[in-house]
């Protein structure tokens, strides 16, 4: 997705501020110096004393691009974006992806769609369960230190214990 082209001796120290991984095939090129863009991708020239408000940008367009999960029903096959589902679930060994009104089978594993999802609006809030921080509707207490989740479709989910410090980072709490 990306590549980092600066002076040899400044790139460690870049790529570990701005948090970049460098890819083979790239859409975006960010530089220091005006002479290395590219013609044929997007060109990102920044100095040095920016990088904070780079590094804002970047994870605005990671978290911007879209990611599609491929599921199964009663129906057959479909492909849905990621923003679309409200949390996903594993029941009797099957890891659900929940929609607005039905559900999906996925062929993954709930800690392989964690990985694929880490840089979206998905936290984990148990060890069955990984919500859409975005279809939360209300977040109540609950007994013995919990969290119910009321998502925006109607269904709850819990934040268990030893998720909620991660949850409520992730919220900004």
């Amino acid at each position: 997705m990306f590549k980092l082209n600066v002076k040899h001796a400044d790139k460690k120290t870049i790529k570990e501020r701005l948090n970049v991984v460098e890819t083979p095939q790239y859409k975006y090129v960010l530089t220091d110096d005006k002479e290395s863009v590219e013609d044929d991708k997007i060109n990102i020239v920044f100095p040095h004393a920016e990088i904070p408000q780079v590094s804002s940008l970047l994870d605005w367009i990671v978290k911007g691009e879209e990611l599609y999960i491929t599921g199964y029903n009663q129906f057959g096959q479909k492909r849905v974006e990621c923003r679309n589902i409200q949390y996903f679930i594993v029941e009797t060994e099957d890891v659900f992806a929940v929609l607005h009104d039905s559900k999906l089978i996925v062929k993954l594993k709930l800690y392989e769609i964690e990985e694929l999802l880490q840089h979206k609006e998905f936290i984990r809030v148990s060890k069955y369960c990984l919500v859409n921080i975005g279809k939360i509707e209300y977040i109540r207490s609950a007994l013995n230190s919990k969290l119910d989740l009321q998502m925006k479709n109607g269904d709850h989910c819990e934040v268990n214990r030893s998720y909620l410090k991660d949850f409520k980072a992730a919220l900004e709490l």
